[in-house]
This record gives C-alpha cells, structure tokens and sequence, in this order.
C-alpha cells in the first residue's frame, strides 16, 4: 500500500472518530438539565445502597449528605452493606442508626460489591435503588432528581455523571481529564440511545427490573457492576436513561499516587474484556488509531517530499492529528465546564497524549495481573 492510501485511510477513520466524538458533545450541548418541575415529591420510594468495605475514612461525610437529602424521609432509606469489613465501618454506621431511623446495616452475605448489591436489593423495601460508593459525596437534590426522572420518563436503569477531583498535581489532572472524557463518552452514547458505559457510583435502577434480570447472577467478572448491568438491561429490552444534571452527580476524588491509581485502572480494564457487541470493538479502533498515526508519520515523513503525492500525504496525516485531537479536547471541556471544573487544553492534549500510550499497556497487564482492591485480591 502506497504512503498516499495508507494517509487516505487513515484520515477517513480519524474522521469518522471526531465525527462521532462530535455527535456526543452536540448531544450534551442539547440536553436540558431536567428541573423536575411537577414532580416535587416523587411518588416512589427509593433505598440508596451503599457497598461498604473498610470505609470508616470516608462513610460518615457520605452518610451526612444523604440525610441531608431534600427527598422525604418516609420516600428514601439507606442500607450500607458491610462487605466484611477489617475497621470501624460497622461501628460508624450503628452509631449513626441510633438517631436516624432510616439507616440499615446489613452484612455482605458473600464477597464482593456484585454480591453485596445483590444482598440489599433482597431485603430492600424501595421501588427504586440508587447506588452510591462509599467514597462519594452529593449535593442534596440528587436522589430526588434520579427518582423523580426515573418515574417521568418510565426508565428501569438510570445513569449519571461523578465528576473526579484531583489535588493540583499532574496525577490529579490526568485523572480529572480521563474520566471527564469517559463521561462524555457515557453520557454522549446513552443520551443518543445507545447506553455503553456507566458508573456503579452514581446509577439506580427499578427493584423489579433488576430482580427480572436476575442481577449479577452468573457473572464471572469480579468488578463492572455498573457495564454488566448495562448489557443485561439492553439484552432484555429494558429502557435506560442518562440524568445529564450537575446536581445530580457525586464527587469522588482522583488517587493520590501512581500505584493506587494504576491498581485502579487494572481493575477497570478487567472488566472490559466482558462487554459484548461492537462496543468493545469501537473503543478497540480507538485506541489503537493513535499508535497507527504514530507508526505511519514516523515511516512516511522523512521521505514523503521525495514521492509523488508527497505533499498531499502530509497534508492528509496533518489533518489526521488534528481530527484526533479536537474533538476530545471540546467534549472533555464541555463536561468539565458543565460540572463547573477547571480546564485546560494543553492538560487535555498531555493527558490524552499519556493516556494513548498507557491505555493499550494497561489493558493487556490486565489479562495477566490480577490487583488488589482494600486488602483483597479482585
């Protein structure tokens, strides 16, 4: 194949990827935040679940902003399932039962955040759940908004942003610049209906539709509550929506060192290997479109004036960057100024310019590694 069809080919699929970034972003930029006006006291009632294990440094800012909650009391209930925890967890949650009678504890009935939603969803009393990690933190109208959309527009699955803040550090603001893409991506594919991606974070489903789909039973996987989830609703035609709403999303912050952040996206690339359809394959092309680009401007750039069609061929690979670059650089920040966070394109183009080379890396260590998450081989 000649240097000017390899150019060609390479710019058509560049173009077909900024084509579709571009469709999220338009996607997001058109969606009314959903004010839930009519709808001021959802009708349902709602158990928000959270998988615990060794939580106690972070639960009780968590807990304090779900009692803080303008949904009624008598509409909501909060079941913190203690996945055998190893430190005060327990103790921090049936301290703060005594005075907050909508509180529950139960113990994991197996291993495992699968498992431990599974346990709660049994026992739970509320027509919808809202899952929410034992890091996070919220902003008062969230479970109202989640419930109230679920029931206007009939969902049985609902998504939803977590926004990721980084200390001011070059970790940090590779961490808060992956995810806001990832969100786009999530949001952008859901809202378009095509539900891919999601976040066991910030996500709540109707009790019934999770029951029919008989939950996490049979997954093999020991991470991806939220994608496995995802795949069971779409296969059994259920309907999924995505609450595009700032003060509907939880904040959870970025980890603080290579390692933990590392270990972090081990786990998450794990999980991938699950997804079925041609999702997996999409993400597959993009990733390695870049290391295509690379390969091809090292081999045809030295020499690319010496050949006919020369300067046509640098010309196509040029633009071929460029529609690699943009349309990543508009929708991170359209997510993180929607989320009201800072951003930066030169840290955009450095973080997807890490995140190219580490991508690939990470998820072939993962077909190998099996990490740690608190204590616990995953």
């Amino acid at each position: 194949m000649t240097p000017l069809l390899i150019a060609v080919a390479l710019f058509a699929i560049a173009l077909l990827q900024a084509i579709l970034l571009s469709g999220w972003r338009e996607a997001l930029r058109k969606t009314e935040v959903d004010t839930v006006e009519g709808i001021v006291v959802p009708l349902g009632s709602v158990t928000v679940v959270i998988p615990a294990r060794n939580a106690e440094n972070t639960l009780t800012p968590l807990l304090q902003d779900l009692y803080a909650q303008k949904l009624s009391k008598e509409r909501m209930s909060v079941v913190v399932v203690d996945d055998h925890s190893e430190d005060g967890t327990a103790a921090i949650v049936t301290s703060m039962m005594r005075s907050w009678p909508g509180l529950g504890y139960l113990l994991n009935d197996g291993e495992g955040k699968k498992t431990a939603i599974g346990t709660a969803v049994l026992q739970a009393k509320g027509d919808f759940i809202a899952l929410t990690d034992a890091d996070a933190r919220c902003g008062p109208d969230r479970i109202g908004r989640m419930v109230a959309r679920m029931e206007q527009d009939q969902l049985d699955l609902l998504l939803a942003p977590v926004r990721t803040v980084g200390e001011r550090s070059w970790l940090g603001r590779l961490q808060e610049n992956e995810q806001a893409a990832l969100i786009g991506v999530a949001a952008g594919e859901a809202l378009l209906g095509r539900p891919m991606l999601g976040n066991g974070a910030n996500m709540a489903f109707r009790r019934s539709a999770f029951m029919a789909v008989n939950g996490f039973v049979g997954d093999r996987y020991a991470s991806g509550d939220d994608v496995f989830l995802i795949q069971r609703m779409k296969e059994a035609r259920r309907s999924i929506g995505y609450l595009w709403d700032a003060q509907a999303a939880v904040t959870v912050k970025a980890e603080t060192t290579f390692s933990s952040a590392l270990q972090q996206r081990l786990r998450w690339s794990g999980k991938m290997r699950g997804i079925k359809g041609a999702s997996s394959w999409l993400g597959f092309a993009a990733v390695l479109l870049p290391w295509a680009l690379f390969i091809a401007t090292l081999c045809i750039v030295p020499h690319a004036l010496d050949r006919e069609y020369g300067a046509e061929t640098l010309l196509l690979l040029a633009v071929a960057w460029l529609l690699w670059y943009a349309p990543v650089i508009r929708l991170v920040a359209e997510v993180e100024r929607f989320l009201d966070q800072r951003n930066s394109p030169v840290s955009t183009i450095l973080s997807y310019t890490a995140f190219t080379f580490y991508a690939p890396l990470i998820a072939i260590a993962a077909l190998f590694i099996h990490p740690r998450w608190k204590g616990r081989r995953i």
